[in-house]
């Protein structure tokens, strides 16, 4: 495909996928390997077919309906800038600081005013109001730690009287870099952990030297504090279950895949440890039966599919989900969290080239087949 007659030889559905312009140089600069994911996007776009581009919101020329975009260029095996028309679908990928998150949502609401389609209807989940939309539900609540906002010390004592252990999360943080653990050693002692490059653990003696702690941590954001779940645990390293869930072609939903996280030794969370297959982990350090481990499985799937069901309910259909649960000691599963951009760094360390290959290729013929439902409606 030449530049010169790019935009009338695209194939339809054209899907957009929208990243930070950090992203956009670095692959301009010939950095591919910085982001395998893209890479593999597009690799699995030849079996798709979509007309697919990248492009950052600085990009975005709403005057003549014009992207300025980036896509790569099979001959040349490089990422080459090139005019593209507004697309039929957006893959909202990008994340931000604060300043950009404005820009990001001018696009988004422009978008939506032109009526185009999205893999998923939320860029993110709020963890409280994601707390509080499941709370309603009567089957899942049970599945739910205690949760309050951090408002003040009152919110940490409530919780804290609850349970010895806690847990403090932004509302708007990802990939456990926002996440404090806390464990009160005595009526007068607390010790909290968190991860910056590496675990990081320490003392205070009252609860307000730990107030001051963590509002040096969360530097003002938005926090909720949360009942700490007994999970389960191979040498005080954390175990938990990431859950891919899509929709396929057919708009139908399915596990792509569910790996197991083992988390480093005391860290507060899974992520950045190591990764599992659900039955290998399972069957190596807690030697369950092939019968054992089967019910497990159906057990935790059972309850993703339904966590995903219900957050479509509030908002529409999506396009994939990645959802954080865990096992307690007793074999019940606890829902952790939501992510509406898993970076799918689990399934990509513990996932066969098959399935790897489908958890990129499940988003864009999902955009095939929401892009035909649109067309079908205006025929």
């Amino acid at each position: 495909m030449s530049e010169t007659n790019l935009i009338t030889e695209l194939k339809r559905p054209i899907v957009a996928v929208f990243v930070s312009r950090r992203v956009i140089n670095k692959l301009k600069n010939r950095k591919n390997n910085c982001y395998f994911r893209l890479k593999k996007l597009n690799q699995v776009n030849k079996i798709a077919g979509t007309t697919l581009y990248l492009f950052s919101y600085k990009d975005v020329d709403f005057e003549h309906c014009i992207i300025k975009g980036i896509y790569f260029d099979e001959t040349e095996q490089i990422w080459k800038e090139n005019d593209f028309p507004f697309p039929d679908v957006l893959y909202d990928r990008v994340k931000g600081n604060l300043q950009q998150r404005k820009n990001f949502k001018l696009v988004r609401e422009r978008f939506k005013e032109m009526g185009i389609k999205k893999i998923n209807p939320l860029d993110y989940f709020d963890k409280y109001e994601l707390y509080k939309l499941i709370e309603k539900n009567d089957t899942l609540r049970p599945n739910l730690p205690i949760t309050r906002l951090l408002e003040s010390t009152t919110d940490l004592k409530f919780i804290l009287e609850k349970s010895r252990s806690i847990y403090l999360k932004a509302c708007r943080g990802s990939r456990g870099k926002q996440v404090m653990a806390i464990t009160k050693i005595s009526d007068t002692k607390y010790k909290y952990s968190f991860y910056s490059k590496q675990v990081v653990v320490g003392e205070v003696k009252d609860l307000y030297a730990l107030f001051r702690v963590i509002h040096w941590f969360f530097q003002g954001k938005k926090v909720l504090v949360q009942q700490a779940i007994d999970l389960l645990t191979v040498d005080n390293r954390i175990i938990d279950i990431r859950g891919e869930l899509q929709r396929n072609g057919n708009g139908e939903l399915e596990i792509t895949a569910a790996p197991a996280r083992m988390g480093t030794k005391n860290a507060p969370i899974a992520t950045r440890g190591k990764s599992y297959p659900f039955e290998v982990l399972f069957k190596k350090h807690f030697q369950l039966s092939d019968d054992k481990i089967k019910e497990l499985k159906n057990t935790v799937d059972c309850f993703l599919i339904a966590v995903y069901k219900y957050l479509e309910e509030s908002y529409g259909l999506f396009g994939e989900i990645g959802i954080d649960v865990g096992l307690d000691k007793n074999g019940k599963v606890w829902l952790i969290e939501c992510n509406a951009k898993s970076a799918k760094v689990s399934l990509c360390n513990t996932g066969d080239k098959e399935t790897i290959e489908k958890a990129f290729l499940n988003p864009l013929e999902y955009a095939k087949y929401i892009s035909c439902e649109l067309n079908n409606a205006a025929g």
